[in-house]
């Protein structure tokens, strides 16, 4: 029968131990819900004194719960006890405004750099298509030097074959010339030739002619 009491004692004081113990967590980030003023006490009940009062978006870190009462602190350093309704986990309005400012500026930011990019980029693309363009002209020029080049150095060989067969044909030709030389020398010679035998016979024919009639003339007389 007395172990059963010290038991029953012991379990009672283990629960009562258990319900009013205050609950120890970890600090989390929480900030106070918009409202006029929240007070932060020196103790779980509205008749402790009141260490600060706090604006609705203030940020505290909780460190302790009791019941309804939550324990935290301040950024600046204070401690106490506060409503635990009073609090919440979401950022104010104004905090939220403000951090909507930051990014939108850095979005702005980021806006003008990349604009900034995409004009360069779009200077060196005109500059780059002027490039294009005027090598799409000067390959077109090329392009029409090579085929004249082409057609120049298709008319120099035909030029060189029509001269080696002209140059062939002024070496015939030159040959012919020699072979016609040597036969007009030939028939010259021959020509001077018969003139000169010509001659001779008429020089001959004629003393000839005249030994003749010389003897005649001296045959007439004795005859008279």
């Amino acid at each position: 029968m007395e172990k059963s009491t010290s038991f029953l004692s012991i379990a009672g004081l283990v629960l009562f131990a258990f319900l009013f113990t205050p609950v120890i967590t970890f600090a989390t980030t929480y900030y106070v819900a918009p409202s006029s003023e929240v007070p932060l006490r020196t103790g779980t009940n509205n008749t402790k004194k009141i260490v600060a009062v706090l604006k609705d978006g203030t940020q505290v870190e909780l460190l302790q719960e009791e019941g309804v009462w939550a324990y935290v602190r301040t950024q600046g350093g204070r401690e106490g006890w506060i409503l635990k309704r009073y609090l919440t986990q979401q950022p104010p309005p104004l905090m939220l405004l403000e951090r909507l400012k930051i990014k939108n500026k850095k979005l702005v930011e980021k806006y003008k750099n990349i604009k900034a990019q995409l004009d360069d980029l779009s200077k060196t693309g005109s500059r780059c298509s002027q490039k294009l363009a005027a090598c799409v002209v000067e390959n077109q020029r090329l392009t029409s030097d090579f085929e004249q080049l082409k057609r120049d150095a298709s008319n120099v060989l035909q030029t060189k074959t029509l001269l080696a067969e002209t140059q062939k044909k002024l070496q015939a030709a030159n040959a012919e010339r020699i072979k016609l030389k040597q036969r007009l020398g030939s028939l010259e010679a021959n020509t001077n030739i018969k003139w000169f035998l010509a001659g001779s016979g008429v020089l001959l024919l004629g003393w000839i002619i005249g030994i003749f009639t010389t003897k005649r003339r001296k045959r007439r007389p004795s005859l008279l």
